[in-house]
Order: C-alpha cells, then sequence, then structure tokens
C-alpha cells in the first residue's frame, strides 16, 4: 500500500525550485511521486512506506530549502 507524506519547504520560488526538489526527492529510496507546489511550499511523497523528516532533510541538502512542518 502507497503511503502519502505532506511537508511544507520555504525557499520555493519558481519551477526550477520544483525541479531541484522532485529531483532530490525521488533519489530516496521506495518514493514513486513527488508533487511540489511551488505557491504554497507543499510537498507531496508518495511511497512504498512512510517517509521521514530526517530522509527529506538529507535529500535536500546543501540547498537552500528547508522543511517548515509536516501536514
Amino acid at each position: 500500500m502507497l503511503q502519502t507524506t505532506k511537508l511544507q519547504l520555504s525557499g520555493l520560488t519558481c519551477s526550477a525550485c520544483e525541479r531541484v526538489i522532485s529531483n532530490r526527492l525521488k533519489t530516496i529510496a521506495d518514493v514513486k511521486t513527488v508533487i511540489v507546489q511551488v505557491s504554497s511550499g507543499i510537498t507531496t511523497i508518495t511511497a512504498s512506506r512512510p517517509i521521514s523528516n530526517e530522509e527529506v532533510t538529507k535529500a535536500i541538502q546543501n540547498t537552500h530549502y528547508k522543511v517548515i512542518k509536516n501536514l
């Protein structure tokens, strides 16, 4: 069964940000899809298991994006 994780990220301003976040999060094991809403910072990750904040933080490290909160 697929699990959905929703997070709010800071630092998203354009479609390039969307691509960077999406590409980085897709490197996490078992992630199937990533949907990034630049206007709200809401990022939805669908995976075959729950994805932790630590995994997201590691995937986006060395960027200016940050996890604000889980939704």
